[in-house]
């Protein structure tokens, strides 16, 4: 007879190997409702390809490096009725870089992320009932990366690094005194002395440094947290049924990081505004401090039943909800020069998969699965340029004996593109829509 577990290994090492935000996992909690004692290893190969267009019309080739996805886990049974499971798997990640020939490289680097996070799931649970299963658990998670941007923008930070010289050529000696004119243009009582100084420092440093080159670099050093983990499971084993609902709290960092901007400053005009001034080079403007990340809550609903006993089929389906639009990470330098989070989402993000699995005979097993992620919302982030992703996969299962199975499968995604804004400098990208696979591998042990 078919039962719920039996398929339940299919699809999982391949299974939405990319959604929306900077999920790399779906966060399942599948092993821990496998049959006695068990233990499984996995491995899943992804590679994404999603190319665009830049403000300037140079094409952006492909942005988003290949990744691995290891995983593992271990259940216990100690009586019939209780479970304890321990989860292994990387649930967040970036790994993206933008290649040279578009404004998001310069001299001094390029727009890049490589962010990862682990996250190890402790579960223990029992029955309620003949059919009622509760459970719940810590996941200890750990964040580290660095993030590099590259770009020709008018970041206010940059600009204001200038006006002490610029100023001091024009008898400006100070940036207060500086804004100060800029407040007396703004509300009409500027002398005209005032006003051609003014216009001076803007035309001979201000203006150029608005589209100066800058780098900016934020390296995350190692951190952990704990996550509570709650959830409920109905189980109907005759007719192969399991319903269960797993909550996921926040995972909240205050990450201790070092952020530095770069930035290539042009000559600054003389005291006439003609004559050159004083040359300018590279400006490093390093700040260390801490930044709250909140990787976002989430609810996962996983549904199995048995449709056919003559024809040994199970239909699965399983939802996801993540609170993305909570999600915020705003570095105070970064926050500074650009006017906004360094990385932030519009929408929550919803996902759903269906299955349909069958067993061809008592060593076979085979699924199909079919997948919408519909995205975070545009405007899209250069961290993670897509929205929606659409999927379809195929696994099988091969019984080597009665102990141990191997699976394997492909999936096939197709990425939604859109277009890429920032606050100071409106469109700076559009994205194409893009395409990516996924190989994976599991093997699971019964002992």
């Amino acid at each position: 007879m078919l039962t719920a577990s039996a398929l339940t290994a299919l699809g999982l090492a391949i299974s939405s190997a990319h959604a929306a935000g900077i999920e790399y996992s779906k966060q399942s909690v599948a092993p821990f409702f496998e049959p006695g004692n068990y233990a499984e290893l996995s491995y899943a190969y992804v590679d994404p390809k999603i190319e665009g267009t830049d403000a300037a019309g140079n094409k952006i080739g492909d942005m988003m490096d290949d990744f691995d996805l290891p995983g593992a886990a271990v259940k216990i049974a100690p009586t019939a009725n209780t479970a304890l499971a321990v989860i292994y798997e990387q649930p967040f990640g970036v790994d993206t870089e933008y290649p040279a020939g578009n404004i998001f490289n310069n001299r001094m680097g390029t727009t890049e992320a490589r962010v990862e996070t682990t996250g190890i799931t402790l579960l223990g649970g029992g029955k309620i009932g003949n059919n009622v299963w509760l459970y719940g658990g810590l996941e200890y998670q750990t964040l580290k990366g660095n993030i590099t941007g590259a770009q020709p923008v008018g970041l206010t930070t940059a600009v204001s690094q200038v006006i002490d010289e610029a100023g001091a050529l024009f008898g400006i000696p100070t940036t207060t005194a500086y804004y100060d004119l800029v407040n007396k243009q703004n509300n009409g009582t500027i002398t005209p002395t005032e006003a051609a100084t003014l216009g001076a420092i803007n035309e001979a440093a201000i203006n150029p440094v608005a589209t100066a080159p800058t780098y900016y670099t934020l390296d995350f050093e190692n951190e952990n947290t704990l996550v509570p983990v709650v959830g409920m499971a109905y189980e109907k084993p005759e007719i192969a049924l399991r319903a269960a609902l797993t909550y996921r709290a926040p995972a909240k960092y205050q990450v201790s990081g070092v952020e530095n901007l770069q930035v290539i400053l042009p000559p600054i005009a003389g005291g006439d505004g003609v004559t050159p001034g004083p040359a300018t080079d590279e400006v490093a403007l390093p700040l260390a401090g801490k930044t709250e990340v909140k990787m976002p809550q989430s609810v996962n609903f996983d549904f199995q039943t048995g449709l056919s006993e003559k024809y040994q089929l199970l239909g699965m389906v399983n939802a996801r909800w993540v609170d993305w639009s909570n999600f915020n990470v705003a570095p105070p330098l970064a926050t500074l020069s650009t006017q906004e989070p360094l990385a932030a989402y519009k929408k929550d993000g919803y996902a759903v998969e269906v299955a349909l699995g069958k067993q061809f005979n008592p060593k076979v097993l085979g699924e199909v699965r079919l997948g919408y992620d519909h995205g975070t919302g545009a405007p899209l982030s250069l961290l993670g340029p897509y929205d929606s992703i659409k999927s379809l996969g195929l696994s099988a299962q091969y019984k080597l004996t009665e102990q141990l199975s191997v699976s394997a499968g492909g999936q096939y995604m197709w990425f939604e593109g859109g277009p890429v804004d920032t606050k100071i400098d409106g469109r700076v990208a559009n994205i194409d829509d893009g395409t990516g696979y996924a190989l994976g591998m599991k093997l699971g042990y019964h002992f």
